[in-house]
């Protein structure tokens, strides 16, 4: 049986690239939003430790995002 080939619904797997995609694109956003508020939308910049920790969460919410998008749209498995 192949989760891929399901026609008749959503399948399992895409669902859950679905879930994984979507909270790593949360991370992305809401640590994007922690970098950018200081200097552009007139908030306190973060300490440059906090900083960082944002910017470590933005590349890992990237990542997430782009791996689970690619993996349910079937992108580089050669299928």
């Amino acid at each position: 049986m192949s989760f891929r080939g399901d026609t008749r619904g959503i399948g399992v797997v895409r669902l859950f690239l679905t879930v994984v995609s979507s909270i790593g694109l949360g991370i992305a956003l809401g640590s994007s939003f922690l970098i950018v508020r200081g200097p552009f939308l007139g908030g306190p910049a973060l300490d440059p430790f906090p900083m960082m920790g944002a910017l470590a969460a933005f590349i890992v919410g990237i990542v997430v995002t782009s791996w689970g998008t690619t993996r349910m749209f079937g992108i580089g498995t050669g299928a």
